[in-house]
């Protein structure tokens, strides 16, 4: 059973579904999904970044699915050397990456619904995570609003390695897990 952020049985209800390898339903309708053309600057595209988080193993795709359909895609990523940049314990954080909405479905909530769902998610990737990091370009105020409204938190710091410029950069910290 694939790993799932949630359950996804009423209208407007949004869950994570990570894109394994043999669901080639999910693969083949998440591949047809993209942002606005304007966006794909920021986020790319699952016909691109799912081939490659196939290939690298600390890599999870998953699927934002509502109403019963894949809508978004992104990327949980637990490469240490892409978080050292980010945040201080790279070993316990993991790292959203290449996260949209398609531009058919947006609009309606779904991308802060998703984005409030990341870290069930990123608990069943990597147990020893306490936070999830990801940056949004500073020229991209409608993806911060949207991270911030689902509980993400700008504290100032900046990632200056980008290639379209500066990013801030977000985090979501986790609490503790149950014993």
């Amino acid at each position: 059973m694939p790993l799932r952020s949630g359950r996804c049985d009423r209208p407007g209800e949004v869950s994570l579904v990570v894109v394994a390898t043999d669901d080639a339903e999910l693969r083949t309708a998440t591949l047809a999904l993209a942002p606005r053309l304007d966006q794909e600057r920021f986020s790319g595209r699952a016909r691109e970044t799912l081939p490659w988080a196939d290939r690298v193993t600390t890599m999870t795709p998953f699927a934002v699915v509502a109403d019963g359909a894949p809508v978004g895609f992104g990327i949980l990523d637990t490469t240490e050397l892409h978080l050292l940049a980010l945040t201080p314990r790279p070993d316990r954080a993991v790292l959203l990456r290449s996260f949209y909405v398609d531009a058919a479905h947006q609009g309606r909530g779904i991308g802060r619904r998703a984005a409030a769902e990341i870290g069930i998610l990123a608990r069943d990737v990597a147990a020893q995570a306490t936070e999830v990091v990801l940056t949004v370009d500073e020229h991209n105020p409608i993806a911060a609003h949207t991270y911030r409204a689902a509980g993400f938190v700008d504290d100032g710091d900046r990632y200056l390695g980008g290639t379209l410029g500066p990013q801030h950069i977000l985090r979501l910290p986790l609490p503790p897990r149950p014993n």
